[in-house]
């Protein structure tokens, strides 16, 4: 951690949010034209008697999500039979490790076969993207609750467009933040500025890419948030993260006045013995006498044989 003496701050300018398109539902023609995959929802919604939801889950790009997750949809694809604590179950006996206890062969070989399942599942799950999304293509004829499918199926894809831009262009901006001349984190103490250095920043960058990796830890294999303890104490403290750093800093200064007021007051409690009056003098015990005759000098001498 090192003190900043002098620097000039740039501000972070605030990103334009994008306004969403109203689409005006509009009543169908016999003339109308609709492209071509509002049939195949609907045959989807026949053959597998799935909703919406399950129709866009699999416009989703696999390539990008987590394997874990991708196994979980693999098998509620295709393992309908078991419920997500089974799954779950199945996942972490087949591919979960420990490096520390298990040998270095097993580990190898679980490895291998995540990755032989990550590629099937992929594979499969591409498969049936192929099957229901097409490129879109006009035809007469088409209800209005196909219209209105089709409506937020686009709306959908615009959305997750302009998500994907937003992502794309916050990712370029962390990576030239932590590779332009990047020397720490600065924080704000009132009186004094200090910033606290960073060994790996382009670890911190990457896993600072996207939010998930923050928040994850405080949810469960549903999306839920088991720890809100902890959910809240992080989200508190990245608000208010130089309030934090100023009271620990004005506490450490507290304690320090303390101990160095206490070692130079050195204080000891033990009782100094009084002086008894007695002076040795050539062999003689010579004892100071206070009291009406405290003038006179007594000298008592001792025989010896």
């Amino acid at each position: 951690i090192k003190e900043i003496k002098e620097e000039e701050f740039e501000p972070i300018g605030e990103t334009t949010p994008v306004s969403e398109s109203v689409v005006e539902e509009t009543k169908s023609t016999p003339n109308m034209e609709l492209p071509e995959n509002v049939e195949k929802l609907v045959a989807f919604m026949k053959e597998t008697g799935g909703d919406m939801t399950d129709y866009m889950r699999l416009n989703a790009d696999y390539s990008t999500v987590d394997d874990n997750i991708l196994l979980q949809e693999y098998y509620t694809q295709t393992k309908p039979h078991l419920d997500n604590e089974e799954i779950n179950f199945i996942m972490e006996d087949k591919f979960k490790w420990d490096e520390e206890y298990d040998e270095e062969r097993d580990i190898k070989k679980k490895k291998l076969a995540l990755k032989e399942e990550v590629a099937e599942a992929k594979g499969y799950l591409e498969g049936l993207k192929s099957k229901y999304y097409e490129e879109l293509k006009l035809r007469p004829s088409v209800t209005n609750e196909q219209k209105k499918a089709t409506d937020f199926f686009n709306r959908y894809n615009e959305e997750q467009e302009i998500v994907q831009q937003r992502h794309n262009t916050f990712k370029n901006s962390t990576k030239d933040y932590f590779t332009n001349d990047f020397k720490g984190f600065d924080f704000d103490l009132g009186e004094k500025k200090f910033r606290y250095g960073v060994k790996n920043p382009s670890e911190v960058a990457t896993k600072q890419s996207n939010i998930t990796n923050t928040i994850k830890k405080f949810l469960d294999d549903k999306g839920n948030v088991k720890d809100v303890k902890g959910y809240h104490k992080a989200m508190y403290a990245a608000e208010n993260v130089d309030k934090i750093a100023q009271h620990f800093y004005e506490q450490g200064k507290s304690d320090a006045t303390k101990d160095l007021v206490a070692k130079s007051k050195n204080i000891s409690e033990d009782v100094r013995p009084s002086p008894t009056g007695d002076v040795f003098v050539g062999g003689l015990k010579v004892k100071a006498i206070s009291g009406l005759d405290s003038s006179k000098l007594k000298i008592k001498t001792r025989k010896f044989n």
